[in-house]
């Protein structure tokens, strides 16, 4: 080839040059490439075929089937059932979080030097062992742990299950140092014996007075002008400072069922019901063909329930049933349910408990799933990929749906303690919108019945609302507030009455309002003032008999005659009540920095979530 340059001509030369230089570059970029794959944690992860990763740090298949087992056997002790259907989603990604939030806190032990020492772990194995230990059928008698065997399987270990005790050190061994700064953290809290008498004082510390309210008016409220609404932000935007939140915008996809797979389903449901019309028992046969929870113990659903929480069809079905009849089968998505009504005086379980309303029942259930082709479900979850790839391309969520004839929704603002309830079948997509970058749209979620899609619309720090986000919620405010102006001259002929030597009661009778008398504590204040900590201020430092007020509030005008305040001996805080007191004191401390450690923690660290694409949810 050589040659055949020296001979060519220029223009000959000049392109097999540029050819021999374009394969060079591709060779050595294919190694720099291929050297390259699998460098990031996400990479490494799916090709190790790892379920995620937390700071580089991957988390195996068997970390992750290993803090499942922990939240179910939580879950069975809790209920006395395994986990079915969405209480299985709520599990799997309670699951998933305590490993991630585990993960997290050992990377900053681990940055502090903290370790685990062979004598540590094998007292750990001796006095607190992995709660996955304590579920083992080996060491249990009568369903409950039993000490004793346990202690004779540690003292003479058999050679055939070292890699059993071994993979359970190793997970001690990584939970100490956990425990340790955890334990270090928590100590730093203190309570100091003048806050402890605050406290106690603030709790049975009582102030009594006679309280008149002049209410909002009923009409004739108005939503402000611009300038109003600015004021108001003003005014309540410092009171309304709350910790990080997201918001996210959600795409819904039912799951859709042909009629041949459904008819199958009602088929069998239907089969069932006649049978038990005839006189077979419900629980015998929720036992042979139930798929639902408690199916081994008949399908009785171990609570009281609600009607309204069934929906209006079952609810209304329900309400003409007597006890020990069932309904036809009726189906919810992806189930096809037939229900009995259970007579409570038969139901042993339900005299444990006192039913939490008027029209309360107890319940049974065979729960008949719809087997879809696979082909159907495939296809389905194409069309949601493809949405999400529209979505992404277009940068938001809305207009992609709204080029399919589909709505989306706003969830409320929510942190890591308080998930929308839209998404409650859905909290892998919550727990992703908290990590999420603004305007980011997430991976395809599924569940049992849908698919979602999620935008992250608004990630907001520690700190007061913007103007936006308290946009609906300032016409509300201007709203309450022109009622209460509405009312502006009734309060000043209260005030006009009192300067007139009236009695408070006397002034009350006579504008037609009523008088409440009130026992307050500064811990629980009266509902009534619970607007209004002003006014509770004042309650404890004005002598008896002065009449407060009017003080404005979203409630109304507030009119209270202090009556005296009857402090909290000193020689009542004994040491329990000191021991009680310090000790909710510190525990609330130590959860508010607990979880606002998480938060920050989370809030720089780099979570993969790979356990869709793997294929491992719900081992």
């Amino acid at each position: 080839m050589l040659g055949y340059l020296r001979s060519g001509n220029k223009r000959t030369k000049t392109i097999w040059w540029a050819l021999i230089v374009l394969t060079v570059a591709s060779f050595v970029g294919g190694f720099i490439f291929l050297a390259g794959v699998g460098s990031d944690a996400p990479s490494r992860a799916r090709l190790q075929g790892d379920v995620g990763s937390v700071n580089g740090e991957v988390v195996s298949v068997e970390q992750w089937q290993m803090a499942l087992a922990d939240q179910r056997m939580a879950y069975r002790q809790r209920f006395g059932t395994e986990p079915q259907d969405r209480d299985l989603k709520a599990v799997e990604q309670q699951a998933w979080r305590s490993l991630i939030n585990e993960r997290m806190v050992a990377q900053q032990a681990a940055a502090a030097g903290l370790e685990a020492t062979d004598s540590e772990v094998l007292i750990g194995m001796r006095t607190n062992p992995p709660a996955i230990l304590l579920a083992q059928p080996s060491f249990q008698t009568d369903g409950q742990f039993d000490v004793t065997k346990y202690q004779q399987a540690l003292a003479s270990p058999s050679p055939e299950l070292a890699p059993f005790w071994a993979q359970f050190e190793a997970q001690l061994r990584k939970q100490i140092p956990v425990r340790k700064y955890q334990e270090r953290l928590m100590a730093s809290l203190k309570l100091s014996e003048p806050e402890l008498k605050q406290e106690f004082h603030q709790r049975y510390d009582r102030a009594a007075a006679t309280l008149v309210v002049v209410p909002p008016a009923d009409t004739g409220s108005s939503a402000g002008d611009e300038a109003t609404l600015k004021r108001i932000y003003e005014d309540y935007r410092t009171r309304m400072a709350a910790g990080a939140r997201t918001q996210l915008e959600v795409l819904v996809l039912p799951k859709k069922y042909g009629p041949e797979e459904t008819q199958a389903a009602m088929d069998l449901a239907r089969s069932l019901f006649e049978r038990a019309q005839r006189g077979e028992d419900f629980a015998q046969l929720a036992r042979d063909h139930s798929e639902g929870p408690n199916a081994e113990k008949g399908g009785v659903i171990d609570r009281w329930v609600m009607p309204s929480e069934l929906g209006s069809m079952i609810g209304a079905a329900l309400a003409v049933k007597k006890p020990g009849e069932v309904i036809e089968p009726v189906q919810e998505g992806s189930r096809v349910l037939l229900i009995k009504r259970l007579d409570p005086a038969a139901d042993t379980s339900a005299a444990k408990t006192p039913p939490p309303g008027p029209g309360a029942v107890r319940l049974a259930q065979i729960v008949i799933k719809v087997r879809p082709s696979a082909e159907a479900m495939q296809a389905q979850a194409k069309d949601a990929e493809a949405l999400m790839k529209r979505a992404r391309a277009l940068k938001s969520l809305s207009k992609a749906a709204t080029e399919k004839g589909l709505s989306t929704f706003k969830t409320g603002f929510y942190d890591q303690n308080n998930a929308p309830p839209q998404l409650f079948a859905m909290p892998e997509a919550a727990d992703w919108g908290l990590s999420a970058k603004q305007d980011e749209v997430g991976p395809v979620f599924e569940s049992g019945d849908e698919y979602a899609l999620a935008q992250c619309v608004l990630q907001h720090k520690a700190g007061p609302p913007t103007r936006a986000e308290m946009g609906e919620q300032l016409k509300m405010i201007a709203d309450a507030e022109a009622r209460v102006d509405a009312t502006k001259a009734r309060a000043d002929a209260l005030v006009t009455a009192l300067k007139g030597g009236q009695s408070l009661e006397a002034a009350a009778t006579a504008a037609g309002l009523q008088v409440f008398p009130i026992q307050t504590t500064r811990a629980q204040p009266d509902p009534r003032l619970a607007g209004s900590p002003e006014l509770l201020g004042m309650l404890y430092s004005a002598p008896a008999g002065k009449v407060i007020g009017p003080i404005r509030t979203t409630q109304g005008w507030l009119f209270a005659r202090a009556e005296g305040v009857t402090a909290a001996s000193d020689s009542t805080l004994n040491d329990a009540l000191k021991g009680q007191i310090t000790q909710e004191v510190l525990s609330r401390r130590q959860r508010g920095v607990f979880e606002r450690m998480l938060e920050k923690m989370r809030g720089t660290s780099r979570i993969s979530d790979l356990r869709s694409s793997m294929g491992v949810s719900g081992l």
